[in-house]
């Protein structure tokens, strides 16, 4: 009776032996892995807009040595001067920055693009005093 009931207890244990060792195995969540690879591959960037085409929807920022052109897509955040805009509220000349990222075929997505001066930070001379 003991050698049945030792048996038993044995043939459990190694049982949730193999399926612990098979959970340990398999990665945990392949979406927060692929999320995490995919925010260290971000950039932030600061610049001049020297060209605004609508039509393919990229931002070229002035550069030392080259342009660099960045994509707008569906999920880019537009703000200029703290409040929500569009594509067609930037123009050349403007002062911008933001966060990007590489895309699969290698180009960089715009991610936030940030237009102007931020929310809450008055310009210089902008306001007046009472007398």
């Amino acid at each position: 009776m003991k050698r049945l009931l030792t048996g038993a207890l044995l043939a459990v244990c190694l049982v949730n032996v193999e399926v612990s060792v098979r959970a340990a195995d398999q990665p945990k969540n392949k979406s927060s892995e692929a999320a995490k690879a995919e925010k260290k591959k971000q950039v932030p960037f600061r610049g001049k807009v020297s060209a605004v085409d609508k039509v393919a929807k990229t931002v070229a920022l002035e550069g030392k040595e080259k342009q660099r052109v960045f994509q707008i897509t569906s999920a880019t955040k537009i703000t200029k001067d703290g409040k929500p805009a569009v594509l067609d509220n930037i123009n050349a000349g403007d002062s911008v920055g933001g966060l990007a990222r590489e895309n699969a075929a290698g180009k960089l997505e715009i991610v936030t693009l940030n237009v102007g001066a931020k929310a809450g930070k008055a310009k210089p001379g902008g306001a007046k005093e009472k007398k």
